[in-house]
């Protein structure tokens, strides 16, 4: 298959496409005979290089021809306006990677859930719009790159949770579904077919306040009356919405309904979507703890993990153990900062608390970005971890992959 980009001139919500609206490397973000669903997919459509099949050009142009001659008619544009409605193809098709021969790098990904997230089920069709494959085939890729680079992927979220405010309702998607996706077997009484529940009742959850779970980030003050009514309902929303996008799986919606809701204590007690929605619950606190709002900054890594620890009665919980043991009091991406008095980042997880860190400094004791940063063992005396430190706290924006390349 060979694509052709297109420019966005021209799209439209709820006007069906007679072509498939697709990205870099070939993914279907708007099936043909579908429509975009609202101003907010289409922004996360434009926001993107857009492409479509090269066979299918002839079928752009018939589409913005009848968008002319509506306007014509109706006088609803300036003809300036109308004369640039033309799609500019390059005279040269892009050829796809095959299979394996170039993995899809995050920002691919992130792009990807921000669509899917943004309207599930969306179309005339829903029962045949491939939105639940779309996802699980989004799921597994991201599951792929966590299992081949544990520590780089959790360095990149962690870190993108306390920086990237504009993007929270897709980047705290991803990161609660990796985090359960590693904490899952360590619940009591795990079963390998709760898997796939898990992770896309994780990456969906909030699919119910999508837009809103955005406006929170950047609002400083509290919620209104309606914001409140929209969190409260937002999971039972969540499960109409996949529901209409043609999932089935009982245990996923389940899961999506309780996952704020799951009652606290032993979680041998509890039916197994309560058991999944318990630790969904906990890896979200955890997560939103991380994470930068424009009333308040990231938290340290210390003080989010105490949230994930403790229930609502201040008794140590198991989903939040099993959390923990995963990604240790300091997570890749969590700042630190040593005897020393330098602030360094975390690259490596150490489930052990009393272990030694790998750890990269990049401030010195005067508050000062280091010209070098350098590797530090964290079993010496001199550089061992004083106490964890909010990234809002922290004034240099590090390279995460040369610091990768470090250590």
């Amino acid at each position: 298959m060979k694509l052709v980009p297109i420019t966005p001139d021209g799209l439209a919500p709820g006007i069906p496409l007679a072509f498939s609206l697709r990205d870099v490397n070939g993914q279907v973000l708007v099936h043909r005979g579908s429509a975009i669903a609202d101003p907010h997919q289409l922004g996360y459509l434009l926001a993107r290089a857009l492409f479509i099949e090269e066979g299918e050009k002839d079928l752009v142009q018939r589409q913005l021809n009848a968008q002319v001659d509506h306007l014509l008619r109706t006088g609803e544009a300036t003809l300036a306006e109308i004369a640039a409605l033309k799609p500019d193809y390059e005279r040269r098709a892009v050829e796809l990677p095959k299979p394996g021969e170039r993995p899809l790098e995050w920002p691919d990904l992130e792009a990807r859930a921000r669509v899917l997230l943004s309207a599930p089920g969306s179309g005339a069709d829903t029962r045949t719009s491939r939105w639940e494959q779309r996802l699980d085939e989004l799921a597994e890729e991201m599951l792929a790159r966590l299992q081949r680079q544990v520590d780089a992927t959790l360095l990149r979220f962690f870190h993108a949770a306390a920086s990237r405010p504009e993007d929270y309702s897709t980047l705290h998607a991803i990161l609660v579904m990796l985090l359960c996706a590693l904490a899952g077997p360590r619940l009591p009484g795990w079963q390998p077919q709760w898997r796939r529940p898990l992770t896309r009742a994780a990456l969906s959850m909030n699919v119910g306040m999508v837009p809103l779970q955005n406006e929170l980030v950047r609002q400083t003050r509290p919620l209104s009356p309606a914001q409140r009514v929209q969190v409260d309902a937002h999971a039972a929303r969540g499960v109409e919405l996949l529901a209409s996008a043609g999932i089935e799986d009982p245990l996923w919606l389940q899961v999506v309904r309780h996952h704020h809701d799951a009652p606290s204590g032993s979680l041998d007690r509890l039916e197994p979507g309560l058991r999944l929605a318990r630790l969904i619950q906990r890896a979200d606190r955890y997560a939103a703890r991380l994470s930068a709002r424009r009333h308040r900054a990231a938290l340290s890594a210390k003080a989010a993990a105490q949230a994930a620890f403790f229930d609502e009665g201040g008794h140590p919980d198991e989903a939040g153990q099993a959390l923990l043991a995963e990604t240790g009091l300091h997570p890749p991406g969590a700042w630190v900062k040593l005897t020393c008095g330098e602030i360094a980042l975390v690259m490596k997880r150490q489930p052990n608390p009393k272990a030694a860190l790998t750890v990269v400094s990049l401030v010195n004791r005067e508050g000062l970005p280091l010209a070098v940063p350098a590797v530090r063992h964290t079993a010496l005396p001199k550089y061992q971890v004083e106490t964890g430190v909010p990234a809002g706290e922290v004034r240099v924006q590090p390279n995460l992959d040369a610091l990768h390349k470090l250590v």
